[in-house]
């Protein structure tokens, strides 16, 4: 099933390998702001865009499991 949340442009999955194991990276590019210090970010999308990932992972995904956010928006630092 893919994942499908309001703000998210582009999903895809990644595999890290450690020498302390595998975990799969799920990774969401995403429109909206992630530095707490620009003027439009949007503290209550970005918690529910991270609670609809948290989520997804949980049902979707076996063993270690990580999200990374990717902002699209350019100037974010």
């Amino acid at each position: 099933m893919a994942f499908k949340a309001q703000h998210v442009s582009f999903v895809s999955f990644a595999v890290e390998v450690l020498s302390t194991g595998i975990t799969q990276v799920m990774i969401v590019e995403t429109g909206l702001h992630l530095n707490p210090k620009h003027p439009l970010y949007n503290k209550t999308a970005v918690e529910d865009l991270i609670s609809a990932a948290q989520e997804y992972v949980r049902s979707n995904v076996e063993g270690h499991a990580a999200i990374r956010l990717v902002s699209t928006q350019n100037g974010e630092i």
